[in-house]
């Protein structure tokens, strides 16, 4: 398979049933609940998901190297997907919100198809807050990399070693010579 045959991963596609389960196990689970079912299954402990949701609150979904990824306030993130786009977080109880995806998904997922799987990344327009996106330098507030500063007083010379004294007959243990 060519890398540009990857496609971009999605919940449905990330989130699966342990080894021991059937491949199906998991279908009739909604994509954005997949992820309690395999948080409960990776850290063996029960966790349950929110029973409302968070009316107006909203997350921008991204491409994270190769995954569509929705990132928490706590910190956290989940692999999210458009085919329900809901999201809430185990790690931190955070309720469910509304992800919010670019119009066409499919567009975005070309746009990194072509490159490196490390290199698969897209943040959406409307996102001014995503930690790691790139950012341009703002003119006055990042002056970019730091010149090196000129010395505020001149470098002392080295010291030029000093022409050695002639030799002088030195005494020995016997009082003779050397």
């Amino acid at each position: 398979m060519r890398q540009r045959d990857t496609p971009v991963r999605r919940a449905q596609h990330f989130y699966t049933p342990p080894p021991s389960s059937r491949p199906d196990a998991w279908d009739l689970v909604p994509p954005a609940e997949r992820v309690w079912r395999w948080y409960e299954q990776q850290m063996q402990r029960r966790v349950a998901p929110p029973a409302g949701t968070l009316i107006g609150a909203s997350i921008y979904a991204r491409i994270n190297h190769g995954r569509w990824v929705g990132d928490c306030p706590c910190g956290s993130a989940q692999v999210v997907t458009p085919d329900d786009p809901r999201f809430a977080c185990p790690e931190c109880g955070y309720g469910w919100a509304r992800v919010v995806f670019p119009q066409k998904p499919e567009l975005a997922e070309a746009e990194v198809a072509a490159r490196a799987p490390h290199e698969r990344n897209w943040w959406h327009d409307d996102d001014s807050t995503a930690w790691d996106r790139p950012r341009p330098p703002r003119p006055g507030k990042d002056p970019g990399p730091p010149e090196d500063p000129a010395p505020a007083e001149p470098t002392p010379a080295e010291p030029q070693p000093e022409e050695p004294a002639p030799e002088e007959p030195v005494a020995g243990p016997k009082g003779g010579r050397r």
